[in-house]
């Protein structure tokens, strides 16, 4: 069926399968990263050694301390290997040394890392993962001697502590709460902090401890340990050259009066072609007990080999059972393995990437996210609609986010972020039809549990409450785009995409409140749809396309008489998704998208970009031209815009607009980012570095790129009576194929071109283009023709 291979460049490849992405030169544009987590730990990591590692909150828990320089990327956790008769010192990833190493390789995978290297004799493979369920860090290490002579090798894995937030705003300040001391029984060194830069309700600023203890351990008889930066580096030292490394006995310095770090040295002894493994463990607990007790569990290689196979076939058993085969290899491996682990490795467990530690969670953001377990664990989206919804308060308002740990949230006037809690919910219910959700309850910030319909009807009724005279929903400091974040702080800015979207909400609420028992809110529900769009078909249409909103002075926003900001594109893509746009008019909003908004890297979010603040607007304005939302290509959106072509029944645009936003299929020298994840952005044509990528890993389209490959381009989507078989194939597919779960049952489903368009399922041609649920457990195939 694949009519072509996956897609290479000069920097690194896909393994075969697709599950690992090799890098084979250390001189990438960019930093190529990785993000491994379970539930509650997990570390970020480059391709040349770099990154950091955090428990519960990526930004408020932070125990390795780094530095975000995405061009030096020379800071980190590290491992050294030093050849006591030469002298020679070397990393065992490029950075810190960036030695000229003889073979190299990162094989970024599913859950792991793993860095392979060849240097002075000797060959070596380090991996770096955490467990499954628990906060360890395990490194597994192997050394080989290729050298005819037996080699005596030193390896040193250091680390520099943080063991708090990060980034550190006051380093020198935050070191002197930093504890360190060793456990030669364990082989290892531990950390603590007596000062959390959280404030504490009851004993205020700087003065509540830091809730982890951290453990640093090898496996293997340690000869030196180390605690203090100055004593493992030298004076004005630098980690790219540790003078301690160079010295036969460490002057071991721990306590409370240091710069914390931990450096373990591991003696290692080889004859000529002998090898040698041994493994290190960062483990984090509530107490050192905990911590130790993690220790024990992971310190032999049995236990490190038992716990990185648990990691493998979590991720292959987690990703296994909705699947999808079309003929481009490329978007095979995108959608079924990487941006669904994108999603929830970065997104919902760590909630991080490389440009950003956000460690919150946002009431929109992670809602849409988990979007991603639908349809292999949907328990796990009702759980976090759950979250969600604790997050709201009694008025129907939510937090624009909040950080786990500390409960801290963000109050704006963000008027957009309640609502994707029905939104969500009704995506749960069309795949599920479960009306039990409804009744889950939950408490309200500021008041006692209800169940989740009354927190979905809070969330309309406050919005209901906040429209302009014209009846447009008012846009407050943003609605969705945050970056247009003045438009309405006097209460009058309208927005018209918003209405687009609580336009569609209604109408899907409508049937939900009718099938829950509920027609007096079904029917005001479709009667607020039908007064909501006809206010923003009289009020938003521009003649062409549909404006953005208006301003508090009434000044319109998304006009074709604008210079800037001329078109927006979630306007019109969001007019057709949720039928509020006359066919008409849906034809035009697809012909403006086609002209002004496409480009090489997919759909802009605006053109042209603005090119001078305007504060009026918001800080949108203020970006470079061409830079994120800024008449860029912000890929949450820009997705949203494949769904909208393929409703349009507009093929070509979906295969263009996929094709423009495939990253396996740039070209490194200017797009730079990893080609096997997603960016949040990249530059439009109104910067010098068009196509270049930005922000990856932590963006909502991963989640949302699935979903839409699975329910617009290939047309499966789940609906309250069954699936609906809707296709809409790039015109180069001939034929697609997909596994897929629904509702206890399993349909495997062939999509071909040519024939009678039709539906046949088990070999029996049905009426339409909608299948009941088939019974529980059962396997049916179904297959799909269209012309």
């Amino acid at each position: 069926m694949r009519d072509r291979a996956l897609p290479s460049n000069r920097y690194g490849h896909f393994s075969e399968d697709g599950r690992e992405y090799l890098v084979t030169d250390p001189r990438a544009p960019r930093p190529w990263s990785n993000v491994v987590a379970n539930p509650r730990a997990g570390l970020a990591v480059s391709h040349t050694g770099s990154g950091f590692s955090w428990i519960d909150n990526s930004q408020l828990a932070t125990i390795t301390r780094w530095q975000q320089d995405l061009v030096s990327d020379r800071s980190g956790k590290f491992l050294y290997v030093r050849d006591a008769d030469s002298g020679a010192a070397w990393s065992l990833s490029p950075s810190p040394t960036w030695a000229p190493l003889e073979r190299y390789a990162c094989r970024h995978g599913l859950g792991y890392t793993v860095f392979e290297s060849a240097h002075e004799g000797v060959s070596a493979e380090w991996t770096l993962f955490v467990d499954a369920e628990e906060a360890a860090e395990i490194w597994i290490v192997s050394v080989r001697n290729d050298s005819p002579h037996p080699k005596r090798l030193e390896l040193t894995a250091a680390l520099e502590w943080c063991m708090g937030i990060s980034p550190s705003p006051r380093r020198e300040f935050a070191r002197l709460f930093l504890e360190t001391w060793p456990d030669e029984s364990r082989r290892a060194v531990f950390a603590r902090s007596h000062m959390w830069d959280v404030p504490s309700a009851r004993w205020g600023h700087w003065n509540t401890s830091f809730p982890y203890v951290s453990a640093f351990a090898a496996s293997d008889a340690v000869s030196d340990m180390q605690g203090d930066k100055a004593e493992l580096l030298g004076r004005y030292g630098v980690w790219s050259a540790p003078a301690g490394l160079g010295e036969p006995r460490w002057r071991a310095r721990f306590g409370r009066h240091e710069d914390a770090v931990a450096a373990l040295r591991v003696p290692m002894a080889l004859p000529a072609g002998g090898s040698a493994r041994t493994g290190f463990v960062l483990a984090t607990g509530a107490s050192p007990e905990e911590a130790a007790a993690l220790l024990a569990r992971f310190a032999t290689a049995a236990a490190a080999d038992a716990a990185i196979e648990r990691v493998r076939a979590g991720w292959l058993d987690r990703l296994a059972a909705h699947r999808i085969e079309t003929p481009d290899a490329s978007v095979d491996v995108l959608v079924n393995d990487w941006v669904r682990y994108q999603a929830i490795s970065a997104r919902l467990w760590g909630r991080c990437g490389y440009y950003q530690q956000s460690g919150a969670f946002g009431f929109r953001d992670q809602l849409q996210d988990s979007q991603v377990w639908l349809t292999i664990d949907p328990a796990k989206t009702r759980t976090q609609i759950a979250l969600h919804a604790s997050h709201q308060f009694a008025d129907g308002s939510a937090y624009h986010w909040w950080h786990p740990l500390t409960e801290q949230g963000l109050v704006t006037k963000m008027t957009d972020d309640r609502l994707w809690l029905p939104f969500v919910a009704a995506s749960y219910l069309r795949e599920t039809r479960d009306l039990s959700i409804l009744d889950d309850p939950a408490p309200f910030l500021d008041a006692g549990p209800a169940p989740l319909a009354e927190h979905v009807l809070r969330a309309f009724r406050v919005s209901f409450g906040k429209t302009s005279p014209r009846g447009i929903p008012i846009i407050g400091a943003g609605d969705w785009n945050d970056g247009l974040s003045a438009m309405g702080l006097e209460g009058r800015g309208e927005s018209f995409w918003l209405g687009h979207f609580l336009a569609g909400l209604l109408g899907e609420w409508s049937g939900i409140w009718e099938r829950a028992g509920r027609p007096e809110l079904s029917r005001e529900f479709a009667g607020r749809r039908e007064t909501l769009a006809a206010a923003v078909n009289a009020h938003g249409w521009d003649g062409a396309w549909y404006l953005r909103g208006t301003l508090d002075d009434g000044t319109p926003l998304g006009s074709s008489r604008d210079r800037v900001g001329r078109i927006f594109l979630n306007a019109q893509t969001w007019a057709i998704l949720s039928d509020t746009a006359p066919p008409d008019r849906a034809a035009a909003c697809m012909r403006a998208v086609r002209e002004h908004l496409v480009s090489g890297a997919g759909a802009l979010l605006l053109a042209p970009a603005f090119d001078r603040p305007a504060p009026e607007i918001g800080y949108i304005t203020r970006y470079a031209p061409g830079l994120r939302e800024n008449g860029g290509v912000y890929t949450h959106a820009a997705v949203w815009a494949i769904a909208a072509a393929a409703k349009a029944r507009d093929g070509e645009l979906v295969g263009r607009l996929l094709d423009a936003m495939n990253p396996s299929t740039k070209d490194p020298e200017a797009y730079w980012a990893e080609p096997y994840v997603l960016p949040g952005n990249v530059d439009g044509p109104d910067s010098p570095h068009g196509g270049r990528g930005g922000w990856t890993w932590y963006t909502g389209s991963a989640a949302w790129l699935h979903r839409i490959v699975a329910e617009w381009v290939l047309g499966v989507r789940p609906e309250w009576d069954g699936l609906r078989f809707d296709p809409c194939l790039p015109p180069g597919w001939s034929s697609a194929r997909m596994r897929r779960p629904f509702r206890g049952a399993v349909c495997e489903i062939e999509i071909e071109r040519g024939g009678r368009p039709g539906l046949e399922v088990d070999g029996k041609v049905i009426e339409g283009n909608l299948l009941a649920p088939p019974e529980k457990g059962r396997t049916v195939r179904v297959a799909v023709r269209i012309s």
